[in-house]
């Protein structure tokens, strides 16, 4: 009797210590200022793929206030014998006139799940 109430109450502990799932922060569905952009998978590697999610939030936030932007992405996925190459290239264009956009990250967050970067842009 003493064996299961001590496997019992080992349980019990187990289950009262398994880890807490990070939970998603507010600002990514609903930014109080500024913009949010991600970015997922990228052949670059994780720096790069903050830098990408960076490049679209700078975008953005331009775009918001009042800036022309043009942005063209060209993926190009190849597969030749079970071997894959991807290569990317992006062209931006930015018009501005007479003004300058500043901005500065105020929050990141990694989905490790999903492999998605995310980026909190805020006017500076």
């Amino acid at each position: 009797m003493k064996l299961i109430s001590l496997l019992f109450m080992l349980f019990l502990v187990s289950c009262a210590q398994a880890p807490a799932k990070p939970s998603v922060p507010t600002w990514l569905m609903n930014p109080s200022q500024g913009v949010v952009a991600s970015c997922g998978f990228h052949i670059g590697g994780h720096y790069q793929q903050q830098e990408c999610a960076i490049q679209r939030a700078r975008e953005r936030l331009a775009a918001q206030q009042g800036v022309e932007v043009s942005s063209m992405t060209l993926l190009n996925e190849r597969v030749v014998n079970d071997h894959e190459s991807v290569s990317m290239n992006k062209q931006t264009e930015i018009n501005v006139k007479n003004k300058t956009v500043k901005a500065r990250v105020k929050e990141t967050y990694y989905d490790a799940s999903r492999d998605e970067y995310y980026v909190w842009l805020v006017p500076h």
